[in-house]
């Protein structure tokens, strides 16, 4: 008969973090922050590009299998960028059109007009202009309510 032996492990991350030292919550928060903020200019660069990778990936071949895919991903990058950088209007039209393309990859029939108005609402969004994002946002909602489940 073998006798079963036990093992105790030593938990060493549970003991890392017992150790006095690091950083406290505050300090590991402002560094995230002063990091993100470090490439602000960059991220927000890239914004008009991805646009129009957007848009040319819209007016490219709908039948093929990985677009919706594609134009979800461009979407959802531009949306986190967005996000981050409080570009408050632009970030609701990429969510938008996401909850758009959800819908379409759900089955639903894909609307390409929907799905145009909506990239070319994030193309101007996206370029730096804010006059008028009230009338484009408006505009997005009812198509979006138009073409999504109300649960979105």
């Amino acid at each position: 008969m073998t006798l079963a032996r036990v093992f105790s492990v030593e938990n060493k991350l549970a003991r890392i973090a017992r150790e006095p030292g690091g950083k406290t919550v505050e300090e590991a928060v402002k560094g995230a922050e002063q990091r993100i903020e470090s490439v602000r200019e960059r991220c927000v660069a890239a914004l008009p590009l991805k646009a129009e990778q957007l848009s040319a990936l819209a007016g490219g071949d709908r039948g093929a299998p990985d677009i919706l895919e594609g134009l979800y991903n461009l979407g959802n990058a531009i949306f986190g960028v967005a996000g981050v950088y409080d570009l408050d209007a632009l970030a609701e039209a990429a969510c938008s059109l996401c909850d758009l393309l959800q819908g379409f990859r759900d089955g639903e029939p894909v609307n390409w007009s929907a799905v145009e108005v909506h990239v070319d609402g994030i193309r101007l969004l996206a370029g730096g202009r804010t006059e008028g994002a009230t009338v484009i946002l408006d505009g997005l909602r009812k198509v979006r309510a138009r073409f999504t489940p109300a649960d979105l």
